[in-house]
């Protein structure tokens, strides 16, 4: 009988383009059926929901959780590719296409003062702040994260539109 087991972990962030590698990566583990890397979003939930996905953990899961979740032919198989779950992150992060990624706005306008646009895809409780930073930076915003309030993608619309700039996003 097919066992579902998760793993949680509180404040770690990661985007989404890196969470469907480590989630192919742990789908093809031997004996899993199926696997979820998501950020504890409710609309995360939902989708891992539509794919029977879901226990309590995934269900308490805040939008700030890293949460992974594997389907797997029994106990030792899912056990196994949740202990591989550091290994594989390790190995997505060293071996990124990108020796260096900037930490702040500013840091990635002096690297690449020709950019035009700034993709944001952080947790949504910074996503705003990081956007107003490009936007002040003169730069267009494509906004990748959730969980950005109606209010801030008004005030973030206004600013960008004051400034002769596009935000796209946020979602």
């Amino acid at each position: 009988m097919a066992v579902v087991k998760t793993d949680i972990r509180s404040g770690a962030y990661y985007d989404s383009a890196f969470l469907m590698l480590l989630q192919k990566s742990l789908a093809a583990l031997p004996g899993v059926l199926d696997a979820g890397v998501i950020m504890g979003t409710d609309s995360n939930k939902e989708l891992l929901a539509h794919i029977n996905l879901v226990n309590s953990d995934v269900e308490a899961a805040r939008p700030d959780d890293l949460v992974v979740v594997v389907r797997a032919e029994d106990d030792s198989a899912a056990s196994a590719a949740l202990g591989k779950v550091d290994e594989l992150l390790t190995r997505k992060k060293s071996t990124s296409s990108q020796e260096y990624r900037p930490q702040s706005v500013e840091v990635a306008v002096e690297l690449l003062p020709n950019a035009g646009w700034v993709l944001i895809s952080v947790a949504g409780r910074y996503a705003a702040g990081v956007a107003r930073d490009a936007l002040r930076a003169g730069k267009h915003v494509f906004l990748f994260s959730d969980n950005v309030s109606v209010e801030d993608e008004i005030s973030l619309k206004q600013l960008a539109s004051e400034k002769g700039l596009l935000v796209m996003g946020p979602d």
